[in-house]
């Protein structure tokens, strides 16, 4: 047995964690990813599925189910990154099958909107949460999906490219023009 085995798994990086998962050790690691991750995990598949309880409970439960067997795991990437891809698959199963198409995003326009937000612009979306959700619900969903990544599930950058199979720059680009399009939803553009 490894040494892995003899350290409670709160003590246990995410990685090593998964690792014993491939290894057959289920219940115990799994039980603690879960209780480390399913809220971050839930807000970003609610936000996916436009606000469908019952639907983001069910890729929820599925994206866990998957994990729990999956024995290719390589800790290449960050846990999280790695947790937020099944998800994005299931989401993106889950859109094939109820849609024909989804949204698409052009990344290859010349100009760029700008991409800070003032922390006054900051402070008004978190006091108008509903129109915010509104404003959120109008992005098209691959702006959604990275904004989502980014301030509900804290994923850096370079973890939003790994998670949905893209470049660092089209991550930027999608959430440059999200942050504009939330301005002008939401009446705060300079």
């Amino acid at each position: 047995m490894s040494a892995q085995h003899d350290i409670p798994p709160d003590q246990l990086p995410d990685e090593d964690l998964m690792l014993l998962i491939t290894q057959g050790i289920i219940e115990a690691p799994v039980a603690e990813l879960f209780r480390r991750h399913n809220r971050a995990l839930f807000n970003f598949i609610a936000w996916s599925c436009q606000g469908n309880t019952a639907e983001a409970e069910d890729i929820c439960q599925k994206t866990w189910l998957k994990l729990m067997h999956c024995a290719s795991y390589q800790p290449s990437a960050a846990f999280r990154t790695f947790l937020y891809q099944i998800a994005r698959n299931l989401l993106i199963d889950a859109r094939r099958s109820a849609y024909a198409q989804h949204d698409a995003l052009d990344d290859h326009a010349d100009a760029a909107p700008e991409s800070d937000i003032t922390p006054e612009v900051e402070l008004g979306l978190r006091q108008n949460l509903h129109r915010v959700r509104q404003a959120m619900m109008t992005l098209p969903v691959l702006q959604r999906e990275v904004v989502v990544l980014r301030f509900f599930a804290e994923l850096s950058l370079e973890e939003i490219a790994a998670a949905v199979g893209v470049g660092f720059e089209t991550v930027k680009s999608r959430l440059r023009y999200a942050f504009a399009h939330l301005r002008r939803e939401l009446g705060q553009v300079e």
